[in-house]
């Protein structure tokens, strides 16, 4: 099968075409770099599974506490030197009064559009339960679980069950030994999904009929991709530089950014 052939056919083609770019510059995962046999615990080498999980869950539950977390709360809570508070822009940007948000109750009909759209994996979290096996028990399900997220819905509780997940550290680059090469993964069980995307869906749809959701936003957004911000990017520096106006650019790297988020500024966001 021809390379084209193998990325029209995927149902997921950018995975496809970076397997193709791997395999073919000899880049392609050995199945034995997921296997963490040592690990660096300060100046000690540590082996054992037991202990090894036991340094990785330390090291991963208090990475937001001891890093970004901190300074961005001092920021949130204190006043800069300008006497302006980050929320003081929300302020400015958004003078009007939305509509309040409102979780509308679901139609089994709705549930099983959003199970249907969820990608077929074999891959499970703690349940044992794939997503795979999630749509072939569909008949069976669909009734009850819609009252279940209806209940979720109703009284805004996401279930404690629905929030446990299998944390898988990923290796990057470096040295194997240095566990801060390491990056968290969380498989989640498939039942947390069709709620989770029930409630984006519905928040999605309440963001763009208000239009609340700025152009520059492409992530996570139907019909865009970063790939369309980066086309804008090129294309806008290619029209300065051919009008022969100057361009200067600042990049910002959040190291574990999404580790980080301030739950106190998210909520505090969710006003506006």
């Amino acid at each position: 099968m021809t390379f084209n052939n193998r990325i029209k056919r995927s149902t997921n083609p950018n995975k496809t075409i970076w397997d193709i770019v791997k395999k073919e510059t000899g880049k392609t995962n050995n199945n034995t770099k997921d296997k963490i046999y040592k690990l660096r615990n300060g100046e000690k080498l540590v082996n054992g599974y037991a202990k090894i999980v036991e340094i990785f869950n330390h090291h991963f539950s208090s990475i937001t506490k001891a890093n970004t977390v901190s300074n961005i709360h001092n920021t949130f809570s204190v006043k800069n030197s300008y006497n302006i508070s980050p929320m003081h822009y929300l302020h400015q940007s958004f003078n009007c009064i939305f509509p309040s948000f409102k979780l509308m109750p679901l139609s089994t009909k709705d549930v099983g559009n959003i199970i249907n759209s969820v990608n077929s994996k074999n891959s499970h979290g703690y349940d044992k339960i794939s997503t795979k096996f999630l749509k072939l028990s569909l008949p069976f399900i669909l009734s009850p679980l819609t009252h279940i997220c209806n209940k979720s819905f109703s009284l805004g509780i996401f279930p404690d069950r629905l929030k446990y997940s299998e944390i898988k550290p990923l290796f990057n680059k470096g040295d194997n030994l240095n566990i801060a090469n390491y990056r968290p993964i969380s498989i989640l069980n498939s039942f947390s999904k069709v709620l989770e995307k029930a409630v984006f869906t519905k928040l999605y749809e309440h963001c763009s009929k208000l239009n609340i959701l700025v152009d520059e936003q492409f992530g996570f957004r139907n019909k865009l991709a970063t790939t369309d911000a980066i086309f804008k990017l090129i294309n806008e520096i290619q029209i300065a530089l051919n009008n022969k106006i100057m361009v200067g650019g600042i990049f910002c790297d959040l190291e574990k950014a999404f580790d980080s988020i301030h739950h106190d500024i998210v909520i505090s966001k969710l006003d506006f």
